[in-house]
């Protein structure tokens, strides 16, 4: 999708050209031959929370990305999901959250310090999806899972491999290598079990529960995927709005203590995966709609964090929401896993740039692309003048 500089916030007139497109006087609607629609905020919770409604709407293909991504948990049901969501589950703890938002808000900070060095040096424009985003995320990934930057040098590039390539071809070949990398960290830990982060842990996790490696494996690259692909997309689209309406960017300057409820507004109105796909195992009763079993259902979080039932003037920013329960990271057993953990990426990075960059602007009429990712989408770049 590609805009010029508008009015308003780009990313709102995509999103008002999407949703004006559908009927919304229905929240649960299907659409002709294609899948059930729910579109409404209350109907979307019941149904994510439904645990006869199944996530598992893939035919995996023979393919490699086709066999790892089957191993999913987040495309498992009932046993089979727990089973694999408790090797991660409970990883995330205040502790390790702490230490890891102290890691990347560092390594915010020195990739900003050396776009400060280039401006004083005149090379004040840059690209920061590559020059920060991107890098950052990989750091984190490395970081948490206990792998070493310099062993983990390309897992970002593999990353950003996965959720642009377009072609069977291209997926398979950037699979193969990332599932390479992950077997051989894997072997270096059974030779010699001293590292540290969430891969040992993970493996004596699924060692004890009688797990095969293909399962431990294809988790790993779930949390690389996932982990690295939502926070750095979202930095760059929460980023372009904040930049993009000046008064927003200004106001957290001047209180940071608005970062936190910023992030979640913001989370609200350009949520990073605007549909998730789900069906139905049998008739299931959606607030006053049957659908009828083995249906396929779109739920359009996007939309359903605009609902006006819930949010009041629903298409604003607004920081003095009371409450803010939008449905950015799920609902339900299959709410995201790692949202506390994308939380504290998206803080501590936006912190860093108030504190490195105050005077960070938007490069004047550049046009702004964004492309579909394996988890929703991010701006291919965006240009800004730093000094």
């Amino acid at each position: 999708m590609l805009t010029d500089h508008v009015r308003h916030d780009p990313q709102d007139e995509v999103a008002a050209r999407f949703y004006s497109k559908i009927d919304r006087s229905r929240a649960v609607q299907q659409t002709g031959e294609g899948p059930w629609l729910v579109l409404g905020h209350p109907e979307a919770v019941q149904l994510l929370r439904d645990r006869t409604v199944s996530s598992m709407t893939r035919n995996p293909g023979l393919g490699v990305w086709d066999q790892v991504s089957s191993r999913f948990f987040m495309f498992k049901d009932g046993r089979q999901h727990l089973r694999l969501r408790r090797m991660v589950g409970d990883c995330f703890t205040p502790a390790r959250l702490a230490e890891l938002k102290s890691v990347i808000h560092q390594a915010t900070c020195e990739r900003l310090d050396r776009l400060s060095e280039l401006a004083e040096a005149g090379e004040r424009q840059t690209d920061i999806m590559t020059t920060v985003a991107y890098p950052v995320a990989a750091d984190a990934i490395c970081h948490l899972l206990g792998v070493s930057p310099v062993e983990g040098a390309f897992l970002g590039e593999w990353a950003v491999s996965l959720s642009r390539h377009t072609t069977d071809e291209q997926f398979n070949r950037s699979a193969e290598q990332i599932l390479a990398f992950f077997r051989e960290q894997l072997t270096a830990y059974r030779e010699t079990p001293r590292m540290s982060g969430l891969l040992p842990i993970m493996a004596e996790r699924a060692h004890a529960a009688g797990m095969e490696d293909d399962e431990l494996l294809a988790t790993c690259i779930l949390l690389v995927v996932a982990g690295f692909e939502t926070s750095a997309n979202f930095f760059g689209n929460m980023l372009l709005s904040l930049l993009w309406r000046r008064e927003r960017f200004e106001r957290l300057l001047a209180d940071e203590a608005l970062v936190a409820p910023a992030i979640e507004e913001l989370l609200r109105l350009h949520t990073p995966a605007h549909v998730v796909m789900r069906r139905t195992t049998e008739a299931t009763v959606v607030g006053d709609t049957v659908i009828p079993a083995d249906a396929q259902v779109a739920v359009l979080l996007g939309l359903c964090n605009r609902d006006p039932r819930v949010f009041d003037d629903p298409d604003a920013y607004r920081l003095d929401r009371a409450s803010n329960p939008h449905l950015s990271f799920s609902q339900g057993p299959h709410y995201c896993v790692g949202a506390s953990l994308a939380r504290v990426e998206l803080e501590a990075m936006l912190r860093a740039v108030l504190d490195r960059l105050p005077l960070l602007s938007l490069l004047a009429e550049q046009p702004l692309r964004w492309s579909g990712r394996f988890l929703g989408r991010g701006l291919d770049q965006l240009r800004v003048l730093a000094s």
